[in-house]
């Protein structure tokens, strides 16, 4: 009976032992796969936010990742080790970083247009600053052309003035002449009819 006893013991701690190395074995196969993924959902982040190089070769990388983890998804040990709700959280979680890598070149595509968007509006302002500039000129010139005008103006304004004062002075010295004129005339009459 002990016999019996300690073989049953014996069974139990061996198959305890196995149990628990199983166990580890599982551990360390679910945090590979979670080490691995998250390493790949990183690099794939970075590569979305440019803090990456977006080479074919890195691309193609990623894509191997992805499908290992894909395919130890698969396996029947892996899938054994887990529950189906928790094995088809990890599917999802896979195929919405394939998702991201897939929408990657088209998120490059417009980065590359937003980029190049900012060159124009940069453009834009530069020219933009140039035109400003070049109005503040014109302004000035106007300006100054309208403070010449104003003197020109009140110089022809002046010169109309004395042109008048000299008309008025022509004409009194013309009435002046006639006047003498005719006190000459007069005075000649007069002495012929009285001779």
């Amino acid at each position: 009976d002990k016999h019996t006893h300690t073989h049953t013991h014996k069974h139990n701690n061996q198959t305890n032992n196995n149990n628990n190395s199983n166990q580890r074995k599982t551990m360390n196969n679910i945090n590979d796969w979670d080490n691995e993924y998250a390493r790949l959902a990183r690099v794939a982040s970075q590569r979305r936010t440019g803090m990456l190089s977006t080479s074919t070769a890195d691309a193609q990388a990623l894509h191997h990742g992805l499908t290992r983890l894909q395919q130890s998804l698969e396996t029947t040990a892996f899938a054994a080790q887990l529950p189906a709700p928790e094995l088809a959280r990890r599917r999802r979680l896979v195929q919405h970083l394939q998702s991201q890598l897939n929408v990657s070149p088209a998120l490059q595509q417009q980065d590359e247009m937003i980029d190049e968007l900012a060159v124009g509006v940069g453009r834009l302002k530069q020219q933009s600053q140039m035109i400003g500039e070049e109005a503040k000129l014109h302004l000035t010139l106007l300006g100054d052309m309208e403070d010449q005008a104003d003197m020109a103006h009140a110089g022809l304004t002046q010169e109309t003035q004395r042109a008048d004062q000299i008309k008025e002075r022509q004409s009194v010295f013309r009435l002046q002449m006639i006047i003498v004129g005719l006190s000459i005339l007069l005075v000649i009459l007069l002495l012929k009819g009285l001779s």
